[in-house]
C-alpha cells in the first residue's frame, strides 16, 4: 500500500480535479465512489476500479475485506493523509473508503428494442443521479443524456444513484436529434405544460423512450421535436410543478404497472 502525505503527489492533484470539477470525470475518465454502498455495487457489477483510496486513522474489518477484493483484481491501494482525504471526500462522516472506478466507453447503440431514457438538461447532480436509482429499478437498463445534463459519472452524481450507475449502460454528450435512430420504437416527454394526462394517455405496448427534461424551463425544443406524444401529471393546482425525480418514478412506475396489467 502506497502512502500519499503530500498534496502535491501527482495522482492526488488528479483526485482532487474529480472532486472539485464535475466535468473532470468525462475528461479523465474516470470518477471517485465514496462509501461502501458504492464499493459492495461496484464488486457486484465487477465495475474495473483502478484504485482503493484509504482514510489514514479509520479504517474496519468491513473497509479492508472490501479492500482486499480490489486489490486482488488489480486495484492499487493508497492511504491518505487525513486531510488530503476528507478534501476530496464529498462527506463528512464517511467511512474512509473511496474507489477510482473507470468509466465505460461505450458506443451509442441504434434501433434498440427497449425501454430507454433520456435526461434533457437534467443540470441538478441530485436530480440525475435519482433519476439513474429510478430508471434501474424500473426496469430500464440504458440511459442517455444530453450535453446540458449534469456529469453522470460526477461523485456527487453517483452518490446520489446509490450505484444505478454501475448497473446501467449509460451514454452522455447526446444531441436530442440523434435520438430517432437509437430506438426502435416512440419517444414520450413528460411536458407539466402542455401534455396529456398520463393516466389516460395511450402508452405504446412496445419499446418506448421517455424523456425528461431540465429543472423549471423544462424539455427543449429539439426534445420536443423528438416526441410522438407528451404527457403531464395532474397535481393540486396550488403546487407549480413536481421535481423531475419524481415526475419521473410516477412515469416509469406507471409503465411498468400498465405492462404488467395488459393481457
Amino acid at each position: 500500500m502506497k502512502a500519499i502525505d503530500s498534496p502535491a503527489n501527482s495522482d492526488y492533484r488528479s483526485w482532487l480535479r474529480l472532486a472539485a470539477q464535475p466535468r473532470a470525470a468525462l475528461m479523465q475518465g474516470r470518477s471517485l465512489a465514496e462509501g461502501l454502498h458504492l464499493a459492495q455495487a461496484a464488486a457486484v457489477a465487477a465495475t474495473p476500479v483502478e484504485a482503493v483510496l484509504l482514510r489514514r486513522g479509520r479504517r474496519d474489518a468491513e473497509v479492508e475485506r472490501c479492500c482486499a477484493t480490489f486489490v486482488g483484481r488489480g486495484a492499487q491501494a493508497y492511504e491518505l493523509a487525513a486531510r488530503l482525504y476528507d478534501r476530496i471526500s464529498p462527506v463528512q462522516h464517511g467511512v474512509g473508503l473511496m474507489l477510482v472506478v473507470a468509466i465505460p466507453r461505450l458506443s451509442l447503440p441504434s434501433r434498440l428494442d427497449q425501454d430507454l431514457v433520456y435526461l434533457d438538461g437534467v443540470q441538478d447532480p441530485g436530480n440525475a443521479g435519482t433519476l439513474l436509482r429510478t430508471a434501474a429499478a424500473a426496469g430500464v437498463g440504458t440511459v442517455l443524456a444530453s450535453p446540458a445534463t449534469a456529469a453522470l459519472w460526477a461523485p456527487r452524481t453517483l452518490r446520489a444513484g446509490q450505484g444505478a450507475q454501475f448497473r446501467l449502460r449509460i451514454h452522455e454528450q447526446v444531441a436530442a436529434g440523434e435520438l430517432p435512430a437509437v430506438l426502435d420504437g416512440e419517444w414520450i416527454g413528460a411536458d407539466a405544460g402542455s401534455g396529456e394526462p398520463l393516466w389516460t394517455t395511450g402508452i405504446p405496448a412496445g419499446p418506448t423512450g421517455w424523456i425528461f427534461g431540465a429543472e423549471g424551463a423544462g424539455l427543449s425544443d429539439a426534445a420536443r421535436a423528438v416526441c410522438r406524444r407528451r404527457v403531464m401529471i395532474p397535481i393540486d393546482s396550488a403546487v407549480e410543478s413536481l421535481n423531475v425525480a419524481a415526475a419521473a418514478a410516477i412515469c416509469l412506475f406507471e409503465r411498468r404497472r400498465r405492462l404488467s396489467t395488459s393481457p
